[in-house]
């Protein structure tokens, strides 16, 4: 796979991620182990069937036989021995993904670029930057911004960007307040609606993922919400889904937007 197509940051992610699975299914199976009955299960093959027997003292070789009619008990020590394994393995791979994130502190990726003389950074393409770095190449970006009308006034954040609603002014000074790199009617192309500006385009530092943010702002208004379903559309049509790589906000003349759900959203998706 080309470098240019593969995210070289998700596989630590990948890896944490699969290690707080692994947490929990060794939580649950210890449960089950202790609440399952005592001892062993040995299963004596016959021609055409099986025979099955419970042991609860290590000395004793062959165990007390289970018959069909406690069936149940025989299927509640399998599972006890299945679990068992489950667990044993769940934590050989929990000490290997345990030296491997120890060791990605000390070797990562990201360290290499830093490491380079600058006048050699200079002439190199990384896979990865740190973070410093990357966001400050991607906040540097260069684009057009859209103009203002004569007489509107606007809005400036809490850093001088100027915006053109109250609300939008709630949002970026929140997304501002947390840290989260965004650009304001950044240019965009989507099929079926052409050049587009999304309210905030925003990005996750710790992902490095992108997501849009379009607040829609006057939902009670027939034509508005017209134009805004169908450029929700298309905005699907192009990819962008609302909870993967998309963020949508509404309000109305009798519904104001609220603040509070605006911190949860940046706290779930951005931070």
């Amino acid at each position: 796979m080309a470098e240019s197509q593969y995210n070289w940051r998700e596989m630590p992610e990948i890896m944490l991620k699969r290690k707080e699975k692994l947490e929990e299914l060794i939580a649950k199976k210890s449960r089950l182990i202790q609440q399952a009955p005592k001892g062993s299960l040995r299963i004596l093959k016959r021609k055409g069937y099986n025979q099955y027997f419970i042991r609860t003292d290590p000395k004793d070789t062959n165990g007390v036989y289970i018959p069909k009619a406690k069936m149940a008990l025989a299927r509640q020590l399998a599972q006890k021995d299945y679990d068992e394994k489950i667990v044993k393995a769940a934590k050989a791979e929990q000490a290997v993904l345990d030296g491997y994130m120890k060791k990605l502190k000390k070797d990562a990726l990201t360290n290499v670029y830093g490491t380079l003389d600058p006048a050699k950074r200079e002439l190199v393409t990384p896979i990865l930057m740190d973070d410093d770095e990357f966001i400050r190449a991607w906040r540097t970006e260069e684009y057009e911004p859209m103009l203002f009308d004569e007489g509107n006034a606007g809005f400036y954040t809490e850093k001088g960007i100027r915006l053109r609603s109250k609300s939008e002014l709630i949002i970026a000074n929140l997304l501002e307040q947390s840290g989260i790199p965004y650009r304001y009617e950044y240019p965009m192309n989507l099929k079926g609606i052409g050049g587009v500006r999304p309210d905030f385009l925003c990005l996750n530092i710790r992902t490095r993922k992108e997501y849009v943010w379009e607040h829609f702002g006057m939902m009670d208004n027939i034509s508005y919400a017209r134009k805004a379903v169908s450029k929700i559309h298309c905005y699907e049509q192009n990819g962008y889904h609302a909870g993967k790589n998309m963020i949508m906000t509404f309000e109305t003349s009798s519904s104001a937007m609220n603040p509070q759900i605006a911190k949860t959203i940046i706290s779930e998706y951005l931070l």
